[in-house]
């Protein structure tokens, strides 16, 4: 349950590393059994190097199953392919939306088809196209990095609230510029005064809904409408 060491050294101007783990050890005490376990709890940093990250996406909490959560936002280690179900709708609507940014489906594709579509164009496999975003500096962030129940998702929010703060701020502080910041919905929103304190450009906060909620993600007014659109126009960045 600890960083890798480079991402220790490029917060420690902003974090004082020992008595985080400290705290994070007597907090994971009071909130067993949590997930996702010990050793994924910094999976992501252990994928992207602090110097590596291209664009940050926020997502909320570990999803609540031990054998989806993996510590990587919005990958459910339990979906090997596009043709299997998902428990939430996050993962799938995200699948629907990077088809209708090539121009494959619609808001009113259903989902059964758009997997018949993901496998007619031999789509990577979630596993897959996940570690690609990983591999081009795509900072797949939850919010809180740890779960141990619905009664005290609060706690664990504020529990991780300075931690990030202190992540934000060093990747603004880089000599290689800040990077992109996705915000997906009104939780993932409330970054924005962190972000805007240090920020080089304000142009590099791409706000859109949570692919929860289709009607939020998607326009139904606007069939043909995609977030990654205007993501891999904006990040520069090939997202599938």
């Amino acid at each position: 349950m600890r960083l890798p060491e480079n991402w220790e050294n490029f917060l420690a101007a902003d974090l004082d590393i020992p008595r985080f783990y400290m705290e994070l050890d007597n907090f994971l005490m009071q909130h067993t059994p949590g997930i996702p376990a010990g050793p994924l709890i910094f999976h992501v940093f252990k994928r992207v190097a602090p110097r590596g990250v291209k664009c940050v996406l926020f997502g909320e909490d570990p999803y609540p199953r031990a054998s989806s959560a993996n510590g990587i936002a919005f990958w459910d280690e339990e979906i090997k392919s596009w043709q299997d179900k998902t428990n939430g709708n996050s993962l799938k609507n995200m699948l629907k939306a990077l088809l209708v940014a090539r121009g494959w489906a619609g808001y009113e594709t259903p989902i059964a088809r758009c997997r018949e579509i993901a496998r007619e164009k031999k789509l990577p496999a979630p596993a897959t196209l996940f570690g690609n975003w990983l591999e081009q500096g795509v900072f797949l962030l939850n919010t809180s990095l740890t779960f141990s129940g619905p009664r005290a998702k609060k706690a664990h929010f504020a529990f991780w609230q300075p931690f990030h703060k202190a992540v934000i701020r060093a990747l603004n502080r880089r000599e290689e510029s800040a990077p992109y910041y996705i915000l997906w919905g009104q939780k993932a929103r409330r970054w924005l005064p962190v972000i805007n304190e240090t920020i080089d450009s304000p142009d590099k906060v791409i706000l859109q809904g949570h692919p929860t909620f289709i009607h939020q993600f998607l326009k139904k007014e606007e069939p043909s409408y995609s977030p990654f659109t205007e993501i891999e126009f904006r990040t520069g960045m090939k997202w599938l």
